[in-house]
C-alpha cells in the first residue's frame, strides 16, 4: 500500500468553496469600508480648506474665501482673488454628494479675525455645512455619512448626523 502526499481532489474542491463562499460575503462589507473611508477624505479635506481659510485670512490681516465648485476647492484672497491653495478633489467626487447649507452656497469668507462674514463680498449666503454621502449608499450597517460644520467663531468642524445627541462625535 502506497501513501501518496498532497491534496485530493475532493479537498481542493471543497478549499475552493470555502474561499469563495467568504469571499461572496465579505464584498459587501468591503463596499461600505471603501465608500466610508471616501467620505472621511472628502470630509477631511473640506474642513482642512475651511480652516486653511481661516488661518490665511488671520495671518495675513485681510478676507479670505473658501470656495467650491464642481472640481474642488479653492483659497483665495477677496481683494486680487489670488488662489493661496486648492485641492482637485482627488478623493472621488463623482461617487460622492456634497449637499450646501444654505442650499446654492459654493463659498464662505472669514475676515481679518478668522470670523465668517455675514455675507460674502457678491452679496450671497456663507456656507454654513457640507453634508458628505454616497452618490448610492450602500445597504449595509456601519455606513456613515458626513457633515462639515462651520461654527460662529469660524472653526470648522467634521461630525457625524447619525451619532446620538450624547456623543462627542454628534453634530451641534
Amino acid at each position: 500500500m502506497r501513501t501518496s502526499r498532497g491534496f485530493t481532489l475532493i479537498e481542493l474542491m471543497t478549499t475552493i468553496a470555502v474561499i469563495g463562499i467568504l469571499l461572496v460575503a465579505s464584498v459587501p462589507a468591503m463596499r461600505g469600508v471603501i465608500e466610508n473611508s471616501r467620505i472621511r477624505a472628502a470630509g477631511e479635506s473640506l474642513k482642512h480648506g475651511l480652516t486653511l481659510a481661516r488661518t490665511e485670512a488671520v495671518r495675513r490681516n485681510t478676507r479670505v474665501s473658501f470656495v467650491t465648485d464642481a472640481a474642488g476647492w479653492q483659497v483665495r484672497t477677496v481683494v486680487g482673488g489670488e488662489v493661496l491653495h486648492q485641492a482637485a478633489g482627488s478623493e472621488g467626487p463623482a461617487r460622492l454628494e456634497l449637499a450646501m447649507n444654505p442650499a446654492g452656497a459654493d463659498r464662505v469668507t472669514f475676515d481679518a479675525f478668522g470670523r465668517v462674514l455675514a455675507s460674502n463680498p457678491d452679496d450671497s449666503a456663507p456656507i454654513e455645512q457640507i453634508d458628505v454621502e454616497a452618490a448610492a449608499a450602500p445597504e449595509i450597517s456601519g455606513y456613515r455619512p458626513l457633515r462639515v460644520q462651520l461654527l460662529r467663531g469660524g472653526t470648522a468642524r467634521l461630525c457625524d448626523p447619525a451619532a446620538d445627541a450624547d456623543d462627542p462625535k454628534a453634530c451641534l
